[in-house]
């Protein structure tokens, strides 16, 4: 027997969610290394005497592990199920006030 059709769409949806956000991390990670190793390139090759480029690094670092942290699957499913939450009680909230016209 197959699944409610609403239950079948939200997995496809948390899915799809997970998905982008490894994606999205993927892309922040690509720029991240990219970057830096052009700022490096730059740090070395005009003053190596002053090494400036660990400040941009580190700095970028925090950023892309928080990234990191906030796109785990269980925190995008975790976030996802918040908001299946809150319009499953928007919507009851409107049958009731519906009820209540009628």
């Amino acid at each position: 027997m197959s699944e409610d059709p609403v239950e079948e769409y939200k997995k496809a949806f948390r899915e799809m969610e997970v998905e982008e956000a490894k994606r999205g991390f993927a892309a922040h990670l690509a720029a991240y290394i990219i970057v830096n190793a052009f700022l490096i390139f730059i740090n070395l090759w005009t003053s190596r005497e002053a090494l400036w480029f660990p400040f941009p690094l580190a700095g970028w670092g925090i950023g892309l592990a928080m990234h990191y942290v906030f796109s785990r699957p269980s925190h995008i499913v975790k976030e996802v199920m918040k908001k299946e939450a809150l319009a499953e009680y928007y919507r009851t909230k409107t049958k009731r006030r519906e009820g209540q016209t009628a």
